[in-house]
């Protein structure tokens, strides 16, 4: 449920983003993507599909990690 609504937040700030042209929020786009990738990742490995899961929690991390710079540095 939480990664569901962290992957729909994710499209609807990434339509947003892409119409308005206002890129000032794309670090929280990034957010709540990795947000939803890890979640993703972790559901994965509960079913025992451990290679997939491990690459989405892993990718999750790095999106998580470049949104987190993106405030640091860019804000």
């Amino acid at each position: 449920m939480v990664g569901t609504v962290c992957s729909l937040a994710s499209f609807v700030l990434a339509t947003y983003l892409l119409v308005m042209q206002e890129y000032q929020w794309i670090e929280l786009m990034m957010l709540m993507g990795g947000l939803s990738i890890g979640i993703m990742g972790i559901e994965e490995i509960q079913r025992n599909h451990k290679g997939m899961g491990w690459l989405l929690f892993l990718t999750g991390l790095l999106c998580l990690y470049s949104s987190i710079q993106g405030f640091l540095f860019f804000h």
